[in-house]
């Protein structure tokens, strides 16, 4: 694993790691909710001798920062979206190619609507672009995740989520480890994330190359993303690949495939594409 660096961006200390040729394209990686920057390792490995790999991990996830009293309103993804647009900025980085899995996704969607100028590409896995639950269930999601938190039982849900995600032991393994090098407060909040949200708009909007990749297995985000494909069908800038044989997290099921998927679409994408790639 590359050397992981820490920057102080104010609010939080965070780690990240970068790697790969300098003045080359920049691909940005976003883990999804409760994982860190080791979810996307082997995509830092294999696209770092052409690009600029950015790994990094949230706020309060893997080794970075959790804000001191931290609550509901220290998670929510507009502040996220700002400690990410504030690295780049020390970073020196004026664009990347965004990667983004579930929460990850979600966060590239805020900082296409908060920052584009920031943005070049966009790709997400495991998330769709519109999703409402009602506040019933929202308050639900809430009563449980504070009783998780208060009976100390996120190293169970950790590996229950684990199992639910993915078919591979080995997903489940490294998902689980994750899980438990998350903070507290980072689980206990950041979850609010996920029940409702719209950025159909900015997908529509976007003036910037799309990729959704759709995971096989991952049958709970599917039914929910008639609508995203939809805008993307429809877009002369979205593009939807099929991943077969795969779950929610499904760099690390089959990290080969995914890689050639996204290396095949970026080498079309910058203009140098390679025909002998197949999906």
């Amino acid at each position: 694993m590359a050397d992981i660096n820490y920057i102080d961006i104010g609010a939080v200390k965070m780690e990240y790691s970068l790697t790969g040729p300098a003045g080359k394209p920049v691909i940005a990686f976003a883990h999804g909710f409760s994982m860190n920057l080791k979810q996307f390792l082997k995509q830092q490995s294999y696209f770092s001798d052409k690009y600029r790999v950015l790994l990094f991990s949230m706020r309060g996830h893997g080794g970075s920062g959790c804000p001191e009293l931290a609550g509901r309103e220290s998670f929510t993804l507009e502040v996220m979206a700002a400690d990410v647009v504030t690295l780049f900025d020390h970073l020196g980085l004026s664009a990347v190619h965004w990667v983004g899995n579930s929460m990850g996704g979600l966060l590239g969607y805020q900082v296409l609507r908060d920052a584009p100028e920031t943005l070049q590409s966009l790709a997400t896995f495991g998330i769709t672009a519109s999703q409402h639950y009602g506040p019933l269930l929202e308050k639900v999601a809430g009563l449980s995740m504070n009783l998780v938190s208060s009976l100390n039982l996120i190293p169970v849900l950790g590996k229950l989520g684990g199992f639910m995600v993915s078919k591979e032991s080995e997903t489940q393994r490294k998902a689980i480890e994750m899980a438990q090098e998350a903070s507290k407060p980072a689980l206990k909040y950041g979850h609010f994330n996920v029940y409702s949200f719209d950025y159909l708009d900015e997908l529509a909007e976007a003036n910037i190359p799309i990729l959704l990749i759709r995971c096989e297995y991952d049958r709970a985000m599917n039914r929910v993303l008639g609508s995203t494909l939809r805008v993307l069908q429809n877009s002369e800038k979205g593009t939807v690949i099929e991943m077969p044989g795969v779950g929610h997290f499904a760099n690390l099921d089959d990290p080969a495939h995914f890689n050639r998927i996204l290396e095949n679409w970026y080498q079309r994408t910058i203009g140098q594409r390679d025909d002998h790639i197949q999906y």
